[in-house]
């Protein structure tokens, strides 16, 4: 027996380190072909594995979209605590530095997220997928949710749905992705002044005087 099968910690890191070469194999392919075109053969020989080893770590082909998923939220959430210590408790700093993280992540992965955002409707109309989907992604969600509801109590965002917001600030991140020809020579950093703009006009108010007399006239 060996020692990854003895031991399931040495098990798990591997089978962690192999869904990372799949997903940047992956990310590799889609830069050069669409999803449809690609197989599970070809992505498992990007990745320098045995074509028939992949089904090790991934089911099938529809799996891939999960791993593409899971692999760019797994970035994003390990940017969080340093993005949460750097903002001091500041929802709207920290709300904008999320954004800014998920569009990095987004300007590395351009192709995937595309292929991505594309097919999800898909996945997400599959039951066996549905649930996992939404297990995948509510690290991402939450990680917008939380600033923007304690801004809200606050007083220093102001939104009515947050449901609606979460999803409108992913579409901003998303049109880097998205926007395709028409942001083909526009940079992640001008793209992100703009949308930048478009938060802080439309859902920030100005930060509160904590120094002001709270009986005094406003």
């Amino acid at each position: 027996m060996t020692e990854a099968l003895r031991n399931p910690a040495i098990d798990d890191a591997l089978a962690r380190a192999r869904k990372r070469q799949i997903f940047v194999a992956v990310t590799r392919i889609l830069a050069r072909k669409s999803f449809h075109e690609a197989t599970v053969r070809e992505i498992a020989l990007e990745a320098g594995l045995a074509a028939g080893s992949i089904y090790v770590y991934l089911s099938g082909k529809d799996e891939i979209l999960l791993l593409i998923a899971e692999s760019m939220v797994g970035e994003l959430t390990d940017a969080l605590p340093a993005i949460r210590a750097e903002n001091n408790g500041d929802p709207r700093g920290e709300i904008l530095a999320v954004m800014h993280a998920a569009l990095g992540v987004i300007d590395r992965y351009r192709e995937a997220f595309a292929v991505l955002n594309h097919e999800l409707r898909y996945l997400e109309q599959r039951p066996e997928y549905r649930g996992r989907l939404r297990e995948v992604l509510r690290p991402y969600r939450a990680a917008l949710a939380d600033p923007l509801e304690r801004g809200k109590a606050e007083g220093v965002i102001h939104f009515g749905d947050l449901y609606s917001v979460v999803e409108a600030l992913h579409m901003l991140c998303s049109g880097l992705a998205m926007g395709a020809s028409m942001l083909a020579k526009t940079d992640k950093e001008t793209y992100w002044r703009e949308i930048a703009a478009i938060v802080r006009g439309r859902f920030f108010a100005p930060a509160p005087d904590r120094t002001a007399d709270p009986d005094s006239p406003s």
